[in-house]
Parts: structure tokens; sequence; C-alpha cells
């Protein structure tokens, strides 16, 4: 949307209905997030949509976070249980930095044998968060 903010003049980032939908409304105006914000009388920007959604599935028991490498989410959504593929490739990187290899010799080992990776494929950085974390 490359339109002004109805009230500041900024940058619109959506469209208000000014009559509720479920009033019937149906014509909008363009407002920034700032604005829109002011208008509902909380804020309702994105990052703050989302601290409030995370909040809300932690009330309810529900798992938030991510899922480290070598674990994924049990059928029940909230406990972790290990996967098989990835704990292979964790004991692989164990096993090579023990025996002294450079992250980046770990990265083209993982790379030449195929092992799994949650991108495309294993980086140096990448290696090294992992070993910051698990290793």
């Amino acid at each position: 949307m490359n339109v002004a903010c109805f009230e500041c003049g900024c940058k619109a980032q959506h469209e208000h209905h000014v009559v509720p939908r479920s009033k019937g409304g149906t014509k909008t105006i363009p407002l920034c997030v700032t604005c829109h914000s002011a208008v509902h009388g909380v804020d309702i920007s994105v990052p703050a949509l989302t601290r409030s959604a995370l909040a809300k599935k932690k009330a309810r028991g529900e798992r938030v976070g991510g899922v480290p490498l070598g674990a994924r989410v049990a059928p029940d959504g909230l406990t972790l249980e290990t996967e098989p593929s990835e704990a292979e490739t964790l004991e692989l990187v164990r096993e090579l930095r023990t025996a002294g290899a450079s992250i980046r010799a770990i990265a083209t080992e993982l790379n030449a044998r195929g092992m799994p990776a949650r991108g495309e494929r294993w980086h140096p950085t990448t290696v090294a968060r992992l070993i910051r974390r698990c290793v």
C-alpha cells in the first residue's frame, strides 16, 4: 500500500473500516499503525500482536519457542521428542569437534555427507551456533 495515512499523512499500512464490518460497514480509510492503534485505544502493531498471541498460547499451556536441532514437537503439541535424523547429525558434530575439526570443516563434512539441514545446506555460522547451544 503506497498511500498516505488519513490522519497524519505518513505511509499507511492498514485500511480501517469507518463503520465496523460487523455493523455493515464497507468504507475504509488508510491509516498508519500508530493512528490505527490510537483509534482502537491499544497497541495493535505486529510486534504487540505477536507478543499477545504468544502470551495467550503460553497461558493455554501450548508450546511456544523454537525447536532445537535433534528434537521435534511431539503429537501432543507440547513436549519435545527425539528426531532421529537430526540426533545423528548432532552426534557427528560432537565427534568431529572432539577430533579437532574446525567449524568450517564440520559444515563442509555435513554437506558432503548429505546430513539434513533445516535450511538448504550447512553454513559455518549455523554450525557455530549449534556448537554453542548443543555440543
